[in-house]
């Protein structure tokens, strides 16, 4: 082997030390670690790509993140000023990691708490902070616990660019995360069957309520639901399939931002509780509901016949017979 080979080799081997001493002691000095959500399936790499994790881990600003970015604000602030765009690798590089995803294993090693991941996912601040919580618990959450973070945002119209030249919403861009493995490049962790179904019926759901949401934006409905006024609205818990109740409406809870939707304030007649409704699971009339097995039957049907729905174009397929559907990824 020749000199400049081995000075190669001997470099390699320092960089990687180098990588694995700042790893160590990155999550040693982290400040969330011990409180932070379980990870499912591989704890040391996250669940992302071998040879991406490797890249990531041995890149020059990964490293400078691990020395001053030891906690969640922190990370937080250099997203803000750092990400513009959510691509696994840097624009016209298929190697080179991108710094939002170098920040995400920065997180992944701060391990985030249920509740920071949760300020992430509604931060004002910048939609890029919104993804990284997105894709930080795409890669680690357990599946049976993705729709509770990822359902609220289905619909979610705020517009940011996924990369150079492409945008996209918020709500497109969970949707794809939870109906496909490919992401730009790279892959996701496969859901199990039966999840991954549980989630195509929560899909078919959300396109219900949105086209409910829809109908009352479209009409004086809003000038309608005031406080006092009886109403229907959607509830479910462990032992009710959903369905509609009764209610009368406490308050009106009014948009944080102008791409967001009211919600109400509830109280249900039949047992006294109260709780906070979107739009779309609200009405002045009961309308008849699919139950989760006739809803299950037809992503299976869907399924069989071999046609790859993702994100918010699977709910359309079943409800309106269409056969075009999602746009894929591009790479």
């Amino acid at each position: 082997m020749s000199r400049s080979a081995l000075n190669r080799n001997s470099n390699a081997k320092t960089q990687q030390a180098l990588a694995n001493a700042s790893l160590v002691s990155s999550v040693y000095n982290s400040s969330s670690t011990k409180n932070g959500l379980p990870v499912f399936g591989n704890a040391e790499t996250f669940n992302i790509n071998a040879m991406l994790y490797k890249n990531i881990t041995q890149s020059g600003y990964f490293l400078k993140l691990c020395e001053k970015v030891n906690d969640f604000q922190t990370a937080v602030d250099e997203i803000y000023y750092k990400v513009s765009h959510v691509m696994p690798f840097t624009p016209g590089s298929a190697r080179d990691p991108s710094s939002a995803f170098c920040l995400l294993v920065r997180l992944l090693t701060i391990r985030l708490t249920s509740k920071q991941v949760k300020t992430m996912l509604s931060h004002l601040d910048s939609p890029y902070i919104r993804c990284l919580g997105f894709l930080y618990l795409r890669f680690t959450l357990d599946p049976a616990g993705m729709w509770e973070y990822f359902g609220p945002y289905i619909y979610d119209t705020e517009e940011f660019d996924l990369r150079p030249g492409k945008s996209s919403t918020m709500g497109e861009y969970c949707s794809d995360m939870l109906t496909r493995m490919e992401y730009y490049g790279t892959i996701f962790p496969r859901l199990p069957v039966k999840t991954a179904r549980g989630i195509k019926v929560r899909l078919l759901r959300a396109a219900e309520e949105e086209a409910r949401a829809q109908r009352h934006l479209s009409s004086n409905d809003l000038e309608v639901f005031k406080s006092g006024v009886k109403a229907y609205a959607l509830y479910e818990d462990d032992e009710n399939p959903l369905q509609w109740y009764e209610c009368v409406v406490d308050e009106i809870v009014p948009p944080k931002e102008e791409w967001d939707r009211p919600s109400y304030v509830v109280t249900f007649l039949e047992y006294g509780n109260t709780e906070t409704v979107t739009l779309g699971m609200i009405d002045f009339k009961p309308s008849t509901l699919e139950t989760d097995e006739e809803l299950t039957a037809k992503v299976v049907a869907i399924d069989r016949k071999g046609v790859e729905a993702t994100g918010r174009d699977y709910a359309r397929v079943p409800l309106g017979l269409k056969k075009s559907l999602a746009s894929q990824m591009e790479g």
